[in-house]
């Protein structure tokens, strides 16, 4: 059977395209059939080549990927939802033949209502599609027999039943072949390699674990660096990040693959970020991940008074947050690391003085990057209302949303009714929002100018 699989389309995003990683697992599980991938991302006329390429190739089945609803963004929110739905359109007014299947974990996270809201969708694929998929295409007359599917009969949506996650630490290599890599290869953290799925953690805003599962499912540290050996030798890869949700946990996991990357001398021939978790953090550990040649991290506390982090339910002391800043501050090995650092300004249990102590250790932040000259960036946003997560339910609770709303975006602008906004933190709120608009009007003027001037 032809097959076309269709990246997520993320019109209007900012940072360089991502190497589709997800749907290159899934047609590593397609063996039989003959694969092709689109990115419409790659693209300066993306839904009129996803057209040549469907009218050139006359698919059997097309795959869609939806993995991001939008950018999760409430000063200048982007609605990938609505993007992917006029994709959907053009893929059934070019090919009303071809089965039209969607997966993704922005799918599985509104999997009924985006199958009732779309008829052109005749299968969706539940959670994690590798073995999903492959069953399905060989049993598009009888659906019903495949676990994890949403399908249409007789005019109504049925779903078949949950089934297992697949065994990931046994899983194939994605299909680098199909999607070749290089015109990815400069974006910073643009190519991914995943080293395990699934996390430990319990985070209020975070559905994870509902969409991955709370038990990891990792890979042998052997396999991680045999696909990394394979992207700087085939394909010249230098830089890429680990798509991990959390790449140190359990730290083992960590140092193994960092050893491993050690002992085959690679570290000089790349260059690679992860996602930590903060807790275990130390500076050997630091220092093993930069003699491997890792050169961004990323953390998420999410909050730093004692109160927004026991709501978040986090597991962390604030003096975990600031003992991370300090490493960064004094420790020579790191300075070369650019280090991100996300919170969010008011989550359920914030106060005034919290928020006032969260914009201090920005500034501080702002003096260790100006002073010592430390590559480190505080990140301060909102949370997105998710599905299956506790501070949904809060903020129903709370009668910041109504439990009939949908979280899906109607358009771009109702996407900025879908964040958790603290009622008893509105004015500070406000000030905080205005301070940030006011900030990228004045970003956005200098570089108008400079580029002005530049021409």
């Amino acid at each position: 059977m032809k097959i076309l699989l269709v990246q997520s389309y993320l019109k209007g995003d900012i940072f360089p395209p991502v190497y589709p990683l997800g749907i290159s697992y899934i047609a590593s599980f397609l063996t039989g059939h003959e694969v092709r991938i689109y990115d419409p991302n790659l693209s300066l006329n993306p839904i009129g080549d996803l057209v040549k390429v469907i009218l050139d190739y006359h698919p059997q089945a097309i795959g869609i990927s939806l993995r991001n609803i939008d950018n999760q963004s409430r000063k200048k929110p982007l609605n990938y939802y609505g993007d992917f739905q006029n994709l959907l359109h053009t893929i059934k007014k070019t090919d009303t033949s071809a089965r039209i299947i969607v997966g993704g974990t922005g799918f599985s996270m509104f999997a009924k209502e985006i199958m009732d809201a779309n008829p052109e969708i005749e299968y969706g694929i539940y959670l994690e599609g590798e073995e999903t998929l492959s069953e399905l295409v060989d049993n598009f007359e009888h659906p019903e027999k495949v676990r994890g599917i949403y399908y249409r009969k007789n005019g109504a949506v049925h779903y078949t039943g949950s089934r297992m996650l697949p065994h990931f630490e046994n899983s194939p290599a994605p299909r680098r072949d199909i999607v070749d890599p290089v015109p990815y290869k400069e974006g910073e953290a643009a190519i991914g390699i995943q080293t395990q799925r699934g996390c430990p953690l319990n985070c209020a805003y975070c559905n994870y674990p509902a969409l991955n599962g709370n038990r990891l499912r990792s890979r042998p540290s052997e396999d991680v660096v045999d696909e990394i050996e394979s992207l700087v030798h085939t394909y010249g890869v230098r830089q890429f990040m680990f798509a991990d949700s959390l790449f140190n946990r359990p730290l083992e996991h960590a140092a193994g693959i960092c050893e491993e990357i050690i002992k085959r001398n690679l570290q000089d021939k790349i260059n690679w970020m992860c996602w930590l978790d903060v807790r275990g953090v130390t500076k050997d550990f630091l220092h093993l991940l930069k003699k491997a040649g890792c050169s961004g991290i990323s953390f998420s506390p999410d909050g730093l008074s004692t109160s927004s982090l026991i709501s978040l339910r986090k597991g962390i002391k604030e003096r975990d947050v600031w003992r991370l800043l300090k490493i960064i501050s004094t420790d020579p090995v790191v300075k070369d690391i650019k280090f991100i650092i996300t919170m969010f300004i008011n989550s359920p249990g914030e106060t005034y003085f919290g928020m006032i102590k969260m914009l201090f250790y920005k500034s501080v932040s702002l003096v260790v990057k100006k002073i010592l000259k430390r590559n480190i960036n505080v990140q301060i946003g909102w949370i997105r209302l998710e599905p299956d997560t506790e501070i949904y339910k809060t903020a129903i609770k709370q009668g910041i949303i109504s439990p009939v709303k949908s979280l899906l975006p109607e358009n771009t602008d109702n996407i900025k009714t879908l964040f958790y906004l603290n009622p008893s933190l509105r004015f500070l709120d406000m000030v905080v929002l205005t301070m940030a608009s006011v900030t990228e009007s004045i970003k956005g003027k200098i570089k108008q100018k400079v580029i002005g001037r530049a021409l």
